[in-house]
């Protein structure tokens, strides 16, 4: 398990970002790399940023998990319904890790759910029910089938960021996370993961009406 902070203090106008995310999958599907992502936009902007990794069985396919924290946090481990957000690049991995977003409270809605899944009518309904009721915003895209069909299977970790970022509450900068993929993806990848990007940020446009 490895701990990040940032060196920087940022300016008083950037003080008022405090994220705290969890992002969950095997081993294989990027979760570290979508996590650099997250890292070199919090440290680009100037953020303090704190974070852990939990690399689990991730040679053989195993959970992969990591907490980050964007502002000013003490402790790199973010808490049982805590998180602001949730992205999942495995249904399964998303269903062990719900556990982690913030219910709605004091007229502020829940935390944020991105789920990387073939079929967004195929969720449990107990557990959708339960998410309904804490007002925790849940959203189903297929990244693989998008990372497949444009050539780049290994991109769909990019494509559900596209798709998150569309939504008009999440907290990153599509402009900004495009500077920080340029940044840490490997040149021979770094044009299609653009490309990628782009195109779910573009599908989640058309399908996230809330």
């Amino acid at each position: 398990m490895n701990q990040q902070s940032a060196i920087r203090t940022p300016q008083s106008a950037l003080e008022r970002m405090n994220i705290q995310m969890i992002i969950s999958g095997v081993g294989g599907q990027g979760v570290l790399l979508v996590t650099r992502i997250f890292a070199a936009f919090a440290l680009r902007e100037g953020y303090p940023l704190i974070g852990s990794e939990d690399h689990g069985m991730s040679q053989r396919g195993g959970s992969v998990m990591t907490h980050l924290k964007i502002g000013n946090f003490d402790s790199p481990l973010v808490k049982k319904g805590s998180a602001d957000l949730l992205l999942s690049l495995e249904k399964n991995e998303a269903y062990k890790t719900l556990y982690y977003l913030k219910p709605a409270s004091n007229g502020q809605d829940g935390g944020l759910c991105f789920i990387n899944a073939p079929n967004s009518n195929d969720m449990n309904k107990e557990i959708k029910k339960y998410l309904q009721e804490r007002r925790i915003g849940v959203y189903v895209f297929g990244a693989d089938q998008l990372a497949r069909e444009m050539g780049s299977v290994q991109s769909a970790n990019i494509a559900l960021i596209g798709f998150a970022a569309a939504h008009h509450r999440f907290p990153f900068q599509p402009e900004k996370l495009r500077e920080a993929i340029e940044q840490v993806t490997s040149q021979r990848f770094r044009e299609v993961s653009l490309k990628i990007f782009e195109k779910g940020f573009l599908e989640g446009k058309k399908s996230i009406t809330e």
